[in-house]
């Protein structure tokens, strides 16, 4: 009797680590608003523009300025992008921008974000963005299966960026 309930609570004990250390993995998303001082024609065209440069495609976007003051606003939802491959060091690249989920033993052969962004366009000329990422990432050990997790928003800081000097390109040439 002695043994069993030392067994039950020896696996309580490790149940309660285990969620603890899972929660501690976790973190929030993040989600990156910029108001960008042109109008929604050009943020439009210069993300395509960018979208294009870099081989993204797109997997899904929507754009509309059906609303009473005639404002435009869209949505772009990008398909995966692979940003690391192969079994070697794909760990590394995963944990540099973000918690990747623990699995023993596991062993990450690839890693890809999906940027989603969200365009409002106002009555001053200027345009809202919202802008998050999804990670995600091949394990092909133990789960053999695709993990999700938040970013810690390196590469979103980064693309927004990239948002942001091409739409400045694109309203010279405008």
């Amino acid at each position: 009797m002695k043994s069993v309930f030392s067994a039950l609570i020896a696996i309580l004990f490790f149940l309660c680590v285990s969620e603890s250390s899972a929660q501690r993995d976790q973190l929030q998303q993040q989600v990156f608003t910029e108001t960008i001082k042109h109008p929604f024609p050009t943020v439009w065209k210069a993300i395509h523009r960018l979208l294009d440069e870099m081989a993204l495609r797109i997997e899904s976007e929507k754009k509309t300025n059906d609303n009473a003051e005639g404002l435009f606003k869209g949505n772009i939802r990008t398909e995966f992008y692979i940003f690391a491959e192969g079994e070697d060091s794909t760990y590394d690249v995963l944990e540099r921008y973000g918690v990747t989920p623990t699995i023993r033993a596991g062993r990450w052969v690839s890693g890809r974000i999906q940027y989603k962004i969200i365009l409002k366009e106002n009555k001053d000329e200027t345009t809202d963005m919202k802008l998050t990422g999804d990670l995600s990432g091949f394990e092909g050990y133990v789960t053999n299966a695709v993990h999700f997790w938040n970013s810690n928003g390196i590469l979103e800081k980064d693309f927004v960026a990239r948002i942001l000097k091409k739409v400045e390109d694109v309203a010279k040439e405008e």
